[in-house]
């Protein structure tokens, strides 16, 4: 059976903001290029889900660096076989407000 990938609304938040972000900024292309990447990560999660280091703060929580700017959060839970997709931060937001 699969892992099964949960997205939290504050992943999907983050995520809508991000793809926001892009297509006002940039082009579609970047914004293509980003929900690739967001998908062979989350595929690399399923397949390998402790593969990523533990966050700084808790270390319940896994990051996943997407590119120089994002980084994704996310808890797998083994018991569950779940992976809850937490945030996609971005580098340049404040730090103090990030808790994993």
């Amino acid at each position: 059976m699969a892992i099964q990938i949960i997205w939290s609304p504050d992943a999907t938040e983050t995520f809508n903001a991000n793809i926001s972000f892009l297509r006002e900024s940039w082009s579609e292309k970047e914004v293509t290029k980003f929900v690739d990447k967001v998908d062979q990560t989350l595929n690399k999660i399923q397949l390998f889900p402790e593969a990523y280091p533990l966050g700084r703060r808790s270390k319940t929580y896994r990051r996943a660096r997407l590119n120089g700017h994002i980084v994704l959060f996310y808890r797998y839970t083994k018991s569950r076989r779940t992976i809850t997709l937490a945030t996609f931060w971005h580098a340049k937001s404040d730090p103090g407000k990030l808790k994993y």
